[in-house]
């Protein structure tokens, strides 16, 4: 569980420089490159705090408190 979710964060960062990377190659004349980029972003996004509520409903996670 825990690898999944910082798989889904490291991809939303890669999606996230992905699409700074084709705001400068591109001169901000908006491209659909980055659009798409930023689209799949917000969709693992929300993909991941589905799952996370998912989990947590079916007490696949849980509440941890500090120093645990």
């Amino acid at each position: 569980m825990r690898w999944l979710v910082i798989l889904c964060l490291i991809a939303i960062i890669a999606s996230m420089a992905s699409a700074l990377v084709f705001l400068f190659r591109d001169r901000g004349q908006g491209s659909k490159r980055m659009l798409r980029a930023l689209t799949i972003r917000v969709a693992i996004s929300v993909g991941l705090f589905i799952f996370l509520m998912a989990g947590y409903k079916f007490g696949w996670i849980g509440p941890q408190g500090i120093g645990r």
